[in-house]
């Protein structure tokens, strides 16, 4: 018997997977692809979720696959292009990343 069924195991139903289980209820996660699955995504990770990684003990893990941080960020909307830097989390995080699949 399970207190919670979260259905789905990338970005969002793992990390809430695992506050559900670290609060003490007995969690299932199940995910219908098999890991690595070959989805169309960039992986990018905006400074409010590595905000989220650094308080959950998990962004050295980020870091230690060599993953470059990204602290200049540009959109090309064709006719013109938006360039800048996010304004600091509360805690101070500014930097993103964009993690490869594997």
């Amino acid at each position: 018997m399970y207190d919670a069924i979260v259905i789905g195991a990338r970005c969002a139903g793992a990390p809430t997977a695992m506050l559900l289980a670290r609060k003490g209820l007995r969690t299932l996660l199940v995910e219908k692809a098999r890991f690595p699955s070959n989805i169309i995504s960039s992986r990018f990770i905006h400074p409010p979720g590595v905000a989220c990684l650094k308080r959950w003990g998990l962004l050295g893990r980020v870091v230690a696959s060599n993953c470059p941080p990204i602290h200049v960020d540009t959109a090309d909307l064709g006719d013109f292009r938006l360039r800048g830097s996010p304004p600091p989390t509360h805690d101070g995080v500014t930097e993103a990343y964009c993690v490869r699949r594997t």
